[in-house]
């Protein structure tokens, strides 16, 4: 059994990453993505010869978290109310919580506002590269050269701060 239970552990820690991404992009709220996240590992783990015997995990893991995601908005659609029209805001102007805006103004102290809506684009909402090279004018292998970079450098400035 705990050959097993470490099996899962690796799968974890190889494509939490992927999932939550794929999550995220469908669910753009942070703690709500990582509840679907999490709710996909909780699957992976009870069905764990399941997923240790397929060929493929991460598309299994892919399959979950659509199902799960597709339960998610059947759920919230049901819970959802029509606000008041004092509360209305304009389509997609959903606030930002205070976490992500202290995050941001966090990374805005090391990057400028460009390459960090890079960082954010990529990283957070999921724009394939492709995307952003075609709208940076530079090749794929450009684009991902300087995320890596950004990357880095907003590492590397996080532990100064």
């Amino acid at each position: 059994m705990n050959s097993r239970v470490n099996e899962i552990e690796e799968i974890y820690r190889e494509y939490f990453e992927d999932v939550y991404k794929y999550v995220y992009r469908h669910i753009p709220h942070i703690q709500m993505a990582e509840d679907v996240t999490h709710e996909v590992f909780c699957v992976a783990l009870k069905k764990c010869d399941e997923i240790l015997n397929h060929p493929y995990p991460k598309r299994w893991l892919m399959r979950v978290a659509r199902y799960k995601i597709r339960e998610f908005h059947r759920k919230m659609k049901r819970w959802t109310t029509e606000p008041l029209e004092e509360e209305r805001t304009e389509a997609g102007a959903e606030e930002p919580s205070y976490e992500e805006m202290e995050w941001e103004m966090t990374a805005l102290k090391i990057l400028s506002e460009e390459e960090w809506r890079l960082i954010k684009n990529y990283y957070l909402i999921g724009v394939p590269i492709t995307d952003l090279a075609e709208a940076a004018g530079i090749t794929e292998n450009n684009m991902r050269v300087r995320l890596h970079r950004l990357k880095k450098k907003l590492r590397n400035g996080m532990r100064d701060i």
